[in-house]
């Protein structure tokens, strides 16, 4: 499999894809006030009993969010009541988990992970995991060995998949330079007030490089010449083979190779098949439903042939939709029916094997009564549509159109790469209550003006939609 991992670094947010064989197969975004993975000295402002949860004051505008499933490990005890282990005012050591979004807080977790590019250290726990994509009796047994005899026994490690391949130094210096790192967590949460951040986790480009660097890399493309020359340094130790593919390409990238267009077709409900078959995803709070038609395919042979080359071919696109989109939790696949056992099964196996290129756990559990195929993928962020989309007010969110902020970062993308006009001046139109949300943000419009060298004219326009705008040449 050849993989690219594409990379946009602006001051107010930054974006990375991840394309395989050529097609967008996940999209990560960040923006400068991203927390996912920093760890906090926290302090209980309250506690529910009856919703088996806490209110953790981590220093954000918004008391984050503690389930009583995230406090086994503070707790040493897994299932006590939440009333029972934690109590007002009480300092905890918390993990941001979940992204504040909306009117929600952070979700954070007493069950810290540290994770690396070979191992994951588990603060609290005793076992050693290792990635089921890690087959055969001898490498897992040599690796278990390796890390039992070294690891201290009140962490536990979970090696991934990189580690296949990976030279036992390699493993070994990951290991201590993350046990390195809790020992320093712990210090200061001994020696820090409450409500602070006292572990800061790599940025959003670094943890798809310590996710995705691997043998199938082709090439990382980035837009920031500072990320380009900090990507070359943390490679550089891992495979001298990496450095000659980080590219630095000025421009929009994600416009330049089709990535846009991509993300905007994620939005939709509808997803065309090669065949003129189609999907249909629905998400609802309880699971997603992807209903699988035929539309204009109509097949050369008999209708069994039909179905199965149409339900083969939607076995590969869903798994990329799921990982695209960041879909999880119950999904139910309503493929079209087939007479044929055997059909079924070539069906679920290529399904099952398109899955194993995703990072989050999946499982397949089988055929429903109802002629659903049942499975599920663990979720650890927010989705494609809750990042980019706010619910319609005219519909009283049955739809979703594109929100504001999303917009703004449209916007100054677009102006931020408009050095090459002749003009000493760009005017950009917008309605009235974009540019009032752009405006507002007087460092980053100074940074557009000093990189195009160009004086930026903001204008009002009531006529245009809030997703539409004017940029041109003074």
């Amino acid at each position: 499999m050849v993989r690219d991992i594409i990379a946009e670094v602006y001051p107010w947010e930054s974006r990375v894809a991840i394309v395989e064989e050529g097609r967008l197969v996940e999209v990560f975004w960040a923006d400068q006030e991203e927390n996912v993975g920093n760890v906090y000295k926290g302090r209980v402002k309250d506690v529910i009993p009856g919703l088996s949860c806490a209110f953790i004051d981590i220093g954000l505008a918004k008391n984050a969010f503690l389930y009583s499933g995230d406090i086994a490990r503070v707790s040493a005890s897994k299932g006590a009541n939440i009333a029972d282990v934690l109590k007002t005012g009480q300092d905890v050591m918390v993990q941001v988990k979940k992204e504040a979004f909306a009117e929600k807080g952070a979700r954070v977790t007493g069950d810290l992970t540290i994770p690396g590019h070979f191992l994951v250290l588990l603060p609290f726990q005793n076992e050693v995991s290792i990635s089921r994509k890690i087959v055969g009796d001898e490498r897992r047994n040599h690796l278990r060995s390796l890390i039992e005899k070294n690891k201290s026994d009140r962490v536990g490690i979970i090696l991934r998949t990189a580690c296949l391949d990976a030279e036992d130094g390699e493993i070994m210096g990951e290991l201590h330079r993350l046990m390195d790192i809790w020992k320093d967590i712990k210090n200061r949460y001994d020696k820090m007030k409450a409500t602070q951040m006292i572990y800061e986790d790599v940025d959003v480009v670094e943890r798809a490089l310590r996710d995705y660097l691997d043998g199938d890399i082709r090439r990382i493309i980035v837009n920031n010449l500072k990320m380009k020359n900090k990507i070359d340094l943390l490679i550089a130790d891992q495979d001298a083979i990496y450095s000659t593919r980080v590219q630095f390409a000025e421009g929009d990238l994600f416009e330049k190779y089709g990535l846009e267009k991509d993300i905007r077709k994620a939005l939709r409900r509808k997803v065309w098949l090669k065949s003129g078959g189609y999907l249909i995803f629905d998400a609802t709070e309880a699971m997603t439903v992807i209903d699988v038609n035929s539309g204009k395919f109509t097949g050369k042979k008999d209708f069994e042939d039909t179905v199965h080359r149409l339900n083969l071919e939607a076995a590969v696109e869903i798994p990329r939709q799921l990982r695209l989109r960041s879909l999880g939790g119950i999904i139910l696949i309503d493929f079209i029916d087939m007479k044929d056992k055997q059909n079924e099964a070539d069906v679920i196996a290529v399904l099952r094997k398109e899955l194993e290129k995703d990072k989050a756990h999946s499982r397949i559990i089988g055929m429903t009564g109802l002629g659903f195929l049942e499975m599920t993928r663990k979720k650890s962020r927010y989705g494609i549509t809750q990042v980019f989309t706010d619910e319609c007010r005219n519909c009283h969110g049955r739809g979703h159109t594109i929100n504001i902020l999303s917009l703004a970062c449209q916007v100054k993308r677009k102006l931020a790469n408009m050095g090459y006009l002749e003009s000493d001046e760009i005017i950009c139109e917008l309605n009235p209550r974009l540019l009032e949300f752009i405006t507002d943000d007087d460092r980053n419009l100074g940074y557009i003006q000093k990189v195009t060298g160009k004086k930026i004219r903001m204008v009002p326009n009531e006529s245009l939609n809030l997703a539409d705008y004017n940029i041109s040449s003074g």
